[in-house]
């Protein structure tokens, strides 16, 4: 079955105008199109030979033509394939027709939940968790700040107004903060430490007077003497060091900070190398936000792991944790530095006390409130200052009145100051001035500072976008690169690192299934955090240096630790806190994000690996080339994991029939490359079983199933034995690569979705990037100086 195309002769001539003649075009249609599409047979209710010059009517229909002659589906591989480049110039043609008769989507949209916190947070100068209080947002080709995904309802106005309140509190101090001091917990002076090793829970032992911890399972490591006893930010100090760690092993801590016991959210702080002695240990430094009762957990991510009825010859390894301290509150400000960002300084604002608050440590403390002796003026003026911050563009007196009288007026009904000044603020965190971007219908040198800042820092403009706005210097095009060189290499930069590959590559998804610990007892939650870490430092190091995106295909180095180099099997990499770059050795299957053990593990189960999961992900996030739903009615293919059927044959059977074959042509020979690597990412000769034959694997308590084939044909014909050789091919055609990714960028960029009809300005940024190799950072230069993300 084939997608023809078949007009008139006067349309014909204008048709091929800039590359063929009407004799060519007439080859081509007779060649291809209308045995199937024509006046006698139309498949698929597809009739092409009259179909209309580009309209807005059929605007549909011609995208889908040039998507199947782009992907080669069409004509199908039985039938005489076109010449490559007369094809190019046709799907190149309908590009630019229907650039001619579509608009771009519109770029209005309202913030999604991350940037509407990091707004915040730059606005007011808090930390206070609000996206958390938000729902999710949709998601349109595989990004959450895409216009046609992110609808406002009642409902989620009540969450705005929940928010702001929330973020309006989070600017006041009520209580002055003590002095800072520092709490300190020595592990084995806590008695419920001191009842655990007497117990032996766990396993846990003393040590030189330190608690040994082996697991990061029960017991919890206590240390809360240095519980801190009021909310604010500190800094925290652990002294940790190995407890007989065999050789060749790097032992390692993961801190979360957090609520001791329940359900509240724990912040992960890092994971660190345990090195040092009893006598002079690693002191582990770091700077966070807790809350009154806060505590560290401290938990030893030991790799790999001793079971002693294994290994009885070696020593079991743990992590010796001497003492945990609190410094702080360090922010000893009072009023706060974010209620000075929102009130201002003023002689006649004061913080009054209030009510008497009860605190176990502390006697006769007052909460306090703000308060003026002009309230008034210092309302009329907070209202004033916020507006246009919060609005990131100068505000008309019109507009700026309805907020000022908005605010006034619940003074006048008798509300406290601190009252009014709630209401007026709250009311321009929820007006749609705030929540939406690209609201107004020419995109001046404001509108460039915010899709700027919204497209590299998930947040509003700095102050010095701003300024250049205003002076309107951003339309100038150095300026603008200058801008742009300048965030990259500022640390808000890291927002759009992880926002972008956590999208792009489905990471976000990485904890949704847990590997069998049967099948892989080698999975920890330090390989988890490894996987990660990896990926994202990898992009990172190719945005920073501008490597070429087809490094994302295939490079000669990786982001490593040690945990990850041995999953990988590549020696000499000592620690786990540190990634750092490693170059390959010539005959490492590792090389580009599609070995990553964070890609693999997200594009499987934990029990077992899909070709078709695999090749779908393939063929949208790296090709650009999604493949359609499947037919309905067709069940899905699922493996069979006791290894009776190999998943080939099973897709040999479904691709029988002809609705499936035409996609899994496409979609199966990337997944049969991948099934080299397991769920986890591990390398694989044979598939993993709980059941077999003989004695098990090693030590391991499953069984070697069936060898894996990961041999395949491409749809244009060329044939791979290995994924090595698959990569070769994806290597062998950088241009689909780029254009892929900076459609990908152009999406996550613009928060627009990008169509057929913007297959210019797709184009535009490849070629752009081209003169740098198709390097990254050039790429999202060419992005902010394409025509679309300049359009309204």
């Amino acid at each position: 079955m084939t997608y023809s195309l078949r007009i008139t002769t006067v349309i014909l001539v204008g048709f091929w105008g800039r590359f063929a003649s009407a004799d060519v075009a007439d080859s081509f249609f007779d060649s291809h199109c209308v045995a199937c599409h024509g006046p006698e047979l139309q498949e698929a209710d597809l009739r092409l030979d009259n179909l209309a010059h580009p309209t807005t009517k059929t605007a549909a229909t011609w995208a889908l033509i040039a998507d199947r002659i782009e992907t080669g589906d069409m004509p199908p591989k039985d039938e005489t394939r076109p010449n490559p480049k007369v094809a190019k110039d046709f799907v190149s043609w309908i590009g630019t027709q229907l650039s001619r008769v579509t608009q771009p989507a519109s770029a209005l949209r309202r913030m999604n939940r991350f940037e509407y916190e990091n707004t915040v947070h730059d606005l007011l100068g808090i930390d206070t968790p609000l996206a958390s209080l938000l729902p999710e947002d949709g998601q349109v080709q595989g990004f959450d700040n895409v216009a046609t995904g992110l609808g406002i309802s009642s409902i989620l106005l009540e969450r705005y107004l929940e928010a702001a309140d929330t973020a309006f509190e989070g600017t006041i101090r009520r209580i002055k903060p003590l002095p800072p001091q520092t709490r300190r917990a020595v592990l084995m002076e806590q008695k419920e430490n001191i009842s655990s090793v007497k117990a032996k829970k766990g396993g846990v032992i003393e040590a030189e007077g330190a608690f040994v911890d082996f697991t990061p399972g029960w017991p919890p490591a206590r240390v809360d003497a240095s519980h801190p006893i009021e909310d604010g930010t500190y800094r925290c100090r652990v002294a940790v060091w190995p407890h007989e760690p065999g050789e060749n092993r790097t032992l390692s801590v993961a801190v979360f900070t957090g609520p001791l016991f329940g359900d509240g959210t724990r912040q992960f702080q890092g994971m660190f190398d345990v090195n040092g002695t009893a006598d002079k240990p690693r002191i582990i430094e770091f700077t966070t936000h807790l809350e009154a009762g806060h505590t560290l957990h401290i938990l030893p991510w030991v790799y790999p792991e001793h079971v002693t009825w294994r290994d009885k010859h070696e020593s079991r390894p743990g992590v010796a944790i001497a003492w945990a301290e609190t410094y702080g509150p360090l922010d000893q400000s009072f009023p706060s530095k974010s209620q000075s960002m929102l009130f201002g300084s003023s002689d006649s604002l004061t913080m009054a006390e209030g009510w008497p608050v009860w605190m176990r440590h502390r006697k006769n403390v007052k909460s306090h409130f703000v308060d003026s002796t002009e309230p008034r003026k210092d309302l009329e003026r907070i209202i004033r200052d916020f507006a246009p911050r919060a609005f990131r563009r100068p505000v008309d007196e019109e507009l700026l009145k309805q907020f000022v009288d908005l605010t006034l007026a619940r003074l006048d009904e008798g509300r406290t100051f601190e009252q009014a000044a709630r209401a007026g603020v709250s009311a321009i965190l929820c007006s749609p001035h705030f929540l939406l971007l690209n609201r107004e219908d020419k995109v001046d040198d404001y509108t460039i500072a915010s899709r700027l800042s919204y497209f590299l820092w998930s947040s509003m403009p700095d102050d010095e976008l701003m300024q250049l706005a205003s002076e309107g210097r951003l339309s100038d095009r150095k300026t603008l690169h200058a801008q742009v060189e300048r965030m990259i290499d500022d640390p808000k930069i890291e927002r759009f690192v992880n926002n972008f590959t956590e999208q792009w590559l489905d990471l976000r998804e990485i904890e949704f299934t847990t590997p069998d610990k049967i099948l892989y007892p080698e999975y920890d939650e330090l390989l988890l955090r490894s996987m990660l870490a990896e990926t994202k430092g990898f992009f990172r190091h190719i945005l920073k240096n501008d490597l070429s995106v087809m490094n994302f295909v295939d490079s000669d180095f990786a982001i490593l630790n040690q945990r990850m180099a041995t999953h990988y099997g590549i020696p000499d990499v000592r620690g786990h806190e540190e990634f750092r770059v490693v170059s390959l050795p010539d005959d490492s299957v590792r090389g580009g994000i599609l070995t990553h053990a964070s890609v693999l593990k997200v594009t499987a189960n934990g029990t077992t690996t899909s070709p078709i999961l695999r090749g779908s992900w393939v063929l949208d996030r790296l090709l650009g080339q999604p493949a359609p739903p499947p037919p309905p009615g067709v069940p899905a293919v699922e493996p069979d994991i006791r290894g009776a059927v190999s998943i080939r044959d099973q897709l040999q059977k479904h691709r029988e029939n002809e609705s499936c074959n035409r996609c899994h042509v496409r979609i199966d020979p990337p997944g049969f490359a991948l099934e080299e690597f397991d769920v986890i990412g591990g390398h694989r000769e044979a598939y993993r079983s709980l059941e077999g034959k003989g004695r098990r694997v090693g030590k391991t308590r499953y069984y070697a199933g069936s060898a894996v084939e990961s041999d395949g044909a491409l749809h244009d014909g060329r044939t791979f034995q290995n994924f090595a050789e698959f990569r070769a091919h994806l290597k062998d055609d950088p241009e689909t690569i780029a254009r892929a990714i900076a459609k990908k960028l152009l999406v996550y960029g613009g928060g627009r979705p990008v169509t057929r009809a913007n297959q210019a300005s797709v184009d535009s940024v490849a070629d752009a990037a081209r003169k740098d190799d198709f390097g990254l950072r050039s790429m999202i230069h060419a992005v902010v100086d394409s025509e679309l993300f300049h359009q309204p």
